[in-house]
């Protein structure tokens, strides 16, 4: 028996999230029947992250427990996964790890970025990943906002009101406003979980801070409220991706920066 690391990344547009669902495509799905056809059996796969049904990863982790069925060796599973994906799924390694590794359990850490474009029109060839806001945004006042959710606190009111997590306690390790250049900035949020919705309630609460619409201030009751009402919107999918997972052993490394 082995234990297999994956590493992958996926434009999760035409995915119903990570996690295996009937009749629908998902990462998991897609990722399970290939190795059900590289290797000659089923075998399930167990991702660090369950993204959302829209939401993109650059560094997604899965494991897979192989044993005694397997047709093909390990050093060529990476290869071979690689030529049977769809476009929108790319494999980028695969490692044997220690029996006791877990892709979800042993994550330290799991970063997130949600990008603002804030052009008139949207940018078609990266509009899948981000979310046009055709005004000016104030990233001082989101920074200011930013910090009243740095913590841990009990974030009903930023999460999804029908979440089925019973604890809503979460720990979030930072929450930066970043300004990649005049029309584009993102936030990065960064923690060991999170509830459901929660980044993107996060990320729509802080856009109508940069509008305008909520002072900086007014975070810390919105928190205290622990009522889904009266945060900002859920913003979309599509600006959301996962962008790195951080375990015991690399979890002191530097988050990789923007790609230009």
């Amino acid at each position: 028996m082995a234990k297999v690391k994956l590493t992958v990344a996926y434009d999760g547009t035409d995915f119903h999230g990570f996690s295996r669902q009937p009749g629908l495509r998902t990462v998991q799905g897609e990722l399970e029947a290939a190795v059900c056809r590289i290797c000659g059996t089923p075998y399930e796969v167990y991702g660090a992250s369950r993204t959302d049904a829209g939401v993109h990863a650059k560094k997604q982790v899965a494991h897979i427990v192989l044993d005694e069925r397997m047709q093909l060796p390990i050093e060529r599973i990476g290869y071979a996964l690689r030529m049977q994906m769809p476009r929108d799924i790319v494999v980028q390694d695969v490692s044997r790890v220690a029996d006791q590794f877990h892709a979800r359990h042993d994550a330290m850490r799991k970063v997130y970025r949600y990008f603002f474009a804030t052009t008139r029109a949207p940018d078609v060839f990266r509009a899948r990943y981000q979310m046009n806001v055709p005004v000016p945004l104030n990233d001082e006042a989101m920074r200011l906002g930013a910090v009243h959710l740095i913590g841990r606190h009990d974030f009903t009111s930023f999460c999804f009101a029908h979440a089925q997590q019973e604890s809503k306690v979460r720990t979030l390790h930072s929450l930066e406003v970043v300004r990649v250049d005049e029309a584009t900035l993102y936030l990065e949020v960064v923690g060991k979980s999170f509830l459901h919705n929660m980044v993107r309630i996060l990320a729509g609460t802080l856009l109508e801070v940069g509008k305008g619409r909520i002072p900086p201030a007014q975070i810390q009751h919105i928190l205290a409220s622990r009522d889904r009402r009266a945060a900002g919107p859920t913003a979309p999918a599509r600006g959301l991706t996962l962008w790195d997972i951080a375990y015991p052993s690399d979890c002191d490394a530097p988050v990789q920066e923007l790609s230009s």
